[in-house]
């Protein structure tokens, strides 16, 4: 796949998710969400088994296997089992540390996410690229910084009395921190190890059509936060809450999904952390442009060194298909085949296979007639 389509896709994928953000905060009555996120959830896995079962019935050929087996289909229990957990344990987080530094704290996602990367699915990161995600990390960080720290300090200057000194202390008393910090992390492993099973399992069978695999994904998903649902739901029903805005968020949360879906298929993990960290972008964008958020320098340092980041993580992808040799004269189209094919394996392992040309060659020389490549 070509870095323009990849940009392309993930972009995309970014812009949805940046509008369901605005669009969440746009559904808030009074600057609270009435309605209960797990209803929400609920009702975009419905819909998103909904689209994919009409592809299968419209567009997938009659011949396709649609069963998978039952080892394969509980690949797709894990990752909708840890997403539901992993949504409803934010709320318990925000229980012992305030939003703006959770958001900032929510980054270390990053590096997890680049180590699961190596260590479950045995992908080979560079130098540079770890270097680069360690930007990523602080560009975004940075970017936050400005408009998620300076509420805190706005509100540890209003302390004036010795009573809401005493008040502000206990809020933020170093047990409370450090218990939220644990459970930080926790969520950030969680929440990357998800995405890891999601990518294991999409690929675990690479001829299986995509909407096939993720009815199987939305199931399990429907199945486990329709429990967290039922367990919530008040008085008030199922759609206690809701307004028009609340509609919106949950059709630009399932076409966000979908996209999401396809760049973990054909793409990777590390791919959507950068699409993530573009949707914050985007959103601190927007709301400069539309709202009242100033254009900081930091939105800007941060801005720049998040483009530095991904310039430089796809610089060897980048490179690879480019410097492709040509066997001995021919054109480089089998040489780029191979490349490319190399890439996009759907489970990266640790074993080198040699190219067409390197295997052509060592045939050459152990006749003796071997000729250097050009």
């Amino acid at each position: 796949m070509h870095l323009a389509t990849q940009f392309g896709g993930m972009t995309v994928a970014a812009a949805l998710m940046a509008a369901g953000s605005l669009c969440i905060n746009a559904s808030k009555v009074d600057g609270k969400m009435l309605y209960l996120s797990a209803t929400v959830m609920l009702l975009v896995e419905v819909l998103k088994g909904l689209i994919c079962g009409t592809v299968v019935a419209v567009v997938v050929p009659r011949k396709t296997a649609l069963w998978i087996g039952w080892r394969e289909t509980l690949y797709f229990a894990i990752p909708a089992l840890l997403y539901t957990i992993d949504n409803n344990l934010v709320f318990v987080i925000l229980r012992f540390i305030d939003p703006a530094t959770l958001s900032i704290l929510w980054n270390l996602k990053i590096f997890t996410t680049a180590v699961l990367f190596r260590v479950v699915l045995r992908r080979s990161i560079s130098h540079l690229q770890v270097v680069s995600l360690v930007l990523l990390m602080l560009g975004v960080a940075t970017t936050q910084s400005k408009h998620d720290v300076q509420p805190i300090l706005q509100h540890h200057e209003n302390i004036t009395t010795v009573a809401s000194r005493r008040q502000f202390i206990h809020e933020h008393d170093t047990s409370r921190v450090l218990i939220g910090l644990g459970l930080v992390s926790i969520a950030c492993v969680i929440s990357s190890f998800a995405g890891i099973a999601t990518e294991f399992a999409l690929k675990k069978n690479p001829g299986t059509p995509f909407v096939v695999q993720n009815i199987y994904l939305a199931s399990f998903s429907m199945t486990f936060n329709g429990v967290a649902a039922l367990l919530q739901v008040g008085p008030g029903g199922f759609f206690f809450g809701y307004n028009s805005w609340t509609w919106v968020v949950v059709g630009i949360q399932v076409v966000a999904g979908l996209c999401m879906g396809l760049i973990l298929k054909f793409l990777d993990n590390i791919a959507c952390v950068f699409t993530h960290a573009m949707a914050m972008l985007f959103t601190t964008l927007v709301s400069i442009l539309f709202f009242s958020f100033d254009f900081s320098l930091e939105f800007a340092c941060g801005l720049s060194v998040c483009i530095v980041s991904m310039y430089l993580y796809h610089i060897p992808s980048a490179g690879a298909v480019s410097a492709a040799p040509s066997c001995h004269g021919e054109s480089n189209s089998s040489a780029e085949k191979y490349h490319k094919v190399a890439r996009m394996s759907p489970i990266a392992s640790d074993t080198v296979i040699d190219s067409p040309c390197e295997t052509q060659d060592d045939d050459q020389d152990s006749d003796g007639n071997g000729d250097a490549l050009a």
